[in-house]
């Protein structure tokens, strides 16, 4: 048990580390505001037409 536990807090940091250098290199997201109204309405439309492609494809 405590072997998963250990392998999970890994794989944790080492995601973790991925993001800190990730974000050390530029590859950031600016988060403001506008960037996440812009962000919600990139995620709804496209979520639109996943389910309007879905429905076609279900007829």
């Amino acid at each position: 048990m405590w072997e998963e536990r250990e392998r999970a807090r890994a794989e944790i940091i080492a995601m973790v580390e991925s993001a800190d250098a990730s974000l050390g290199h530029g590859q950031g997201r600016v988060i403001t505001q506008e960037s996440m109204r812009d962000l919600a309405g990139d995620v709804k439309q496209r979520g639109r037409a996943r389910l309007a492609a879905e429905q076609l494809a279900n007829r």
